[in-house]
């Protein structure tokens, strides 16, 4: 069976590298202590299952002035789910439908909400596919995603639950940074390279997808690491260009 890298684990890496734990967000296992600490400091977190993908298992979590807890987000099945909750005993049987049953859906953790946003306040998130070729590492394309009106409060950016896939100038146009897109494209490289050359170390593989944010100063975050990436949302955009730029580069992989 192949070995999966979750998100915690990820996260534990990446924090050993000094220049790479500068560009992602506070992440932290869940527990009653670690999430009203964090939201004490957060308007706002995120709780992720650890090895879930496609916008799933995800929540966006407040806490109302009461002391109650406001949930969006996805379930484990990808059901769409907004309610408040009196406890942190409630949010804990929504991550773990079967917990009566004595069994757990397995770790989940907490991230802030870095509110990677648009100028007119929709979340968005960028896709940049890293690929290894002859022992060095190339970013085979780079793609934004913008939230719809129906995933815009949670702002899980996620092309499975609706968000809009389009280029990255078309996604950097919309934010503080449209003045300075090379700039910022270059950044988004050279950090997806080198947590690339970290997670190999760990988890080796040909390729990745990496999902990044900005954050209100426009300094690019890395939200986390896929280790089995689909190129679907490649297709959508320029002609198939960076689509087929993807599959040119596995083939040079093969030779």
């Amino acid at each position: 069976m192949k070995r999966t890298l979750g998100k915690w684990e990820q996260n534990m890496s990446l924090q050993q590298h000094p220049h790479i734990a500068k560009h992602i967000p506070e992440t932290k296992l869940f527990n009653e202590h670690h999430l009203d600490d964090l939201l004490s400091r957060c308007p706002s977190v995120y709780v992720k299952h650890d090895t879930t993908g496609q916008g799933r298992a995800i929540f966006k979590i407040r806490k109302n002035a009461d002391g109650t807890y406001y949930i969006n987000g996805f379930t484990i099945q990808g059901k769409p789910i907004q309610k408040t909750v009196l406890n942190v005993n409630v949010i804990r049987q929504l991550l773990h439908p079967f917990i009566k049953l004595g069994r757990e859906s397995g770790l989940y953790i907490l991230q802030e909400d870095i509110q990677s946003h648009t100028q007119n306040g929709q979340p968005f998130s960028i896709r940049v596919h890293v690929q290894q070729l002859k022992n060095d590492w190339v970013i085979g394309g780079m793609y934004g995603t913008i939230a719809n009106e129906t995933v815009t409060e949670s702002g899980i950016v996620n092309p499975h639950r609706g968000a809009h896939v389009m280029t990255i100038a078309e996604v950097l146009s919309q934010t503080k940074n449209k003045r300075n897109q090379k700039n910022t494209i270059k950044r988004i490289e050279e950090i997806a390279t080198a947590a690339a050359k970290v997670i190999y170390s760990v988890l080796p593989n040909r390729e990745y997808g990496m999902d990044f944010g900005l954050n209100q100063n426009g300094t690019p975050i890395l939200f986390e690491v896929n280790t089995t990436p689909g190129i679907s949302g490649f297709a959508k955009i320029e002609n198939k260009a960076l689509w087929k730029r993807i599959i040119m580069l596995r083939k040079m992989q093969s030779t």
